[in-house]
């Protein structure tokens, strides 16, 4: 791989962006390999905003069925100032030859500060997680460049003060860029058919299949109606010949998982091993996250701070009163700092009437994490939230799962 490769590597520093891009990535096994075996795609596309006159690069790609990567590059005279963040934001994208707008993905995009260019090369990278079938060949993609001005500090909030609503950041427009982009063919994924069936904690799990592609691996589950208990989360691991140096962790390609409206499948992915050739091949399920069905909605009485029915772990800890808002503050055992979402965005009152909170933070400290939302305050005094996700459950021994070594 391009991080213990020192052969490879240096082959490649010769050449100035690739050396750069493989250097960028070198953290990142899916895509370390997939540069290694060249399965880039170099477009060496640039865009111009005419208003500000400022360009923007796009050199590589890497796509599959299942993902689209796009690099772009800011180019060397940009101007930033060390208190400015720069982002990228997809603004549209359709298939080239129907001029239909494309759907059935998500995506998510690196930023870039002034402290960290050098070392990124000026690099920012989007990753787009397509459902299958759904990634035309053809593309003409409008994105927006964006600065975000940290104009003082962005100070944690604690019990002893409301939560404090002054914005530190402000974004500002720096030009708008279209890019037409023709992928090459796509590889085909490694199937593994696994069907195997197995119980964690009186829940049953179905390990369905994985497929391997050339930026992750996806691995497919289902769950049975019968479960008292949705799965919200699984934690992975694929170990090739009992080689600690080839263990291929949650992928960093942006996504970790997916899951259908009912719960009932999810998709877990980790990063890559397509270009490997192991003689042995064993997924380690190693934890999980569990929500009971029957606690999925909690409703919390604000003046009393009395939560029903009970979670055990989940506390409100403080209650800040202001004006028509109430700040309700929280408190999770964790893991290991695993920071998560607790609640759903939206929540509802007694009658039924739905609203937003109106700001929600987290933070943690010696495994404990403050979750801290400010909703309007009822004339029930009680509001009805939706848990999302709990805490990591760590297995005694993880569930071994072995698989048929690639051809």
């Amino acid at each position: 791989m391009i991080n213990t490769n020192v052969a490879f590597a240096n082959a490649i520093a010769e050449l100035p962006v690739i050396g750069q891009l493989a250097e960028y990535v070198k953290f990142d096994k899916s895509l370390s390999k997939a540069i290694e075996n060249k399965y880039l795609q170099e477009v060496n596309l640039v865009s111009w905003d005419n208003k500000n006159n400022i360009r923007l690069l796009l050199p590589y790609v890497i796509a599959d069925e299942k993902k689209l990567i796009l690099f772009f590059q800011l180019p060397e005279e940009f101007e930033q100032q060390p208190n400015q963040w720069i982002n990228i934001f997809l603004k549209e994208m359709k298939n080239s030859v129907t001029g239909e707008k494309v759907d059935g993905y998500g995506y998510s995009s690196s930023s870039l500060s002034k402290e960290n260019r050098d070392e990124n090369f000026g690099f920012i990278k989007q990753d787009y997680h397509f459902e299958e079938g759904k990634l035309p060949k053809s593309l003409d993609i409008d994105v927006e460049l964006k600065v975000e001005n940290i104009s003082g500090p962005n100070e944690a909030i604690t019990a002893d003060s409301p939560y404090n609503h002054e914005s530190y950041s402000s974004f500002e427009t720096l030009g708008n860029y279209s890019f037409h982009i023709e992928l090459e063919d796509f590889i085909s994924p490694v199937i593994y058919e696994i069907n195997e069936n197995h119980t964690i904690y009186g829940q049953k799990v179905i390990v369905e299949s994985m497929k391997v592609y050339p930026t992750g691996t996806e691995v497919n589950f289902s769950f049975p109606n019968e479960n008292t208990a949705y799965i919200k989360g699984l934690e992975l691991e694929l170990v090739q010949d009992g080689d600690k140096e080839r263990i291929l962790k949650v992928n960093s390609n942006g996504f970790s998982a997916s899951y259908n409206s009912d719960n009932t499948t999810m998709s877990v992915f980790i990063e890559s091993n397509y270009f490997d050739k192991p003689k042995k091949q064993e997924l380690f399920i190693k934890a999980l996250r569990l929500l009971d069905k029957d606690k999925e909605f909690i409703t919390v009485d604000i003046d009393n701070k009395i939560i029903t029915p009970y979670v055990e772990g989940l506390e409100l800890e403080k209650v800040i009163r202001q004006s028509d808002d109430a700040t309700l503050i929280f408190s999770t055992h964790i893991y290991n700092n695993d920071n998560f979402g607790l609640f759903n965005h939206d929540y509802r009152d007694i009658e039924r009437n739905v609203y937003s909170f109106n700001s929600e933070g987290t933070s943690s400290r010696e495994s404990q994490m403050q979750t801290i939302i400010t909703v309007k305050y009822p004339q029930s005094g009680k509001v009805i939230l939706q848990r999302l996700l709990t805490p990591k459950i760590i297995l005694e021994k993880p569930i071994r799962i072995n698989l048929p070594a690639n051809d």
